[in-house]
Formats: structure tokens, C-alpha cells, sequence
């Protein structure tokens, strides 16, 4: 690993962090039109049907709720990138002021 080399390009971060904007926005438009239709009514007025009803809403609730927190995830990730790439160029235009004359 002696000659390991990382190499950075800000660009490729700022459009990898916006390919994740894009998929969180797909994502919760998606989720948008779907999870309402996750609610269900009970079948029935007999316990069966209400604990059943109860429980798949109690699921789909769940599943709106995280999906959410997904998508959140998706914006701060993208957001890291868009700093991290700013920062990276900074920090090379710092440098590289350093050698000039």
C-alpha cells in the first residue's frame, strides 16, 4: 500500500451528491402517492378484522415514518458530499496559492 494514491475530484462529489438529491426527491414522490393508500379498513366489526386492520396501519405507519427518516438520510448525505467537495477545493486552491509568487 506504499503506492496508494487518493484521488479527489470536487466535481464528481457535487454530482454524485446531486444523482442523491434526485433519488430522494423520486423516492418521496413515490412514497407520497403510495402510503396513503397503505391504510386499510377493518373487513369487519369482529376482532379479527379490527386487530388486523389495527396491526397492518400500525406497520404502514411505521413504514411512512421511515421512509421518511430514508429520505432525510439521502439530503444529509448529498449535503456531506457538497461540503466535503468545497472544502477539498479550498483546501487545493490554499495550497496551491502557497507556490505562487
Amino acid at each position: 500500500m506504499a503506492d496508494s494514491h487518493l484521488n479527489v475530484d470536487p466535481t464528481e462529489l457535487v454530482t454524485a451528491a446531486g444523482r442523491l438529491d434526485r433519488l430522494a426527491e423520486r423516492l418521496e414522490t413515490s412514497l407520497g402517492g403510495a402510503v396513503p393508500a397503505l391504510s386499510v379498513p377493518a373487513a369487519g366489526r369482529d376482532e379479527v378484522s379490527q386487530v388486523s386492520a389495527t396491526s397492518f396501519n400500525s406497520v404502514a405507519e411505521t413504514f411512512a415514518t421511515d421512509s421518511a427518516k430514508g429520505v432525510e438520510e439521502l439530503r444529509k448525505i448529498a449535503a456531506l458530499l457538497r461540503a466535503q467537495a468545497d472544502g477539498y477545493a479550498r483546501g487545493e486552491d490554499d495550497a496551491a496559492a502557497g507556490f505562487r509568487i
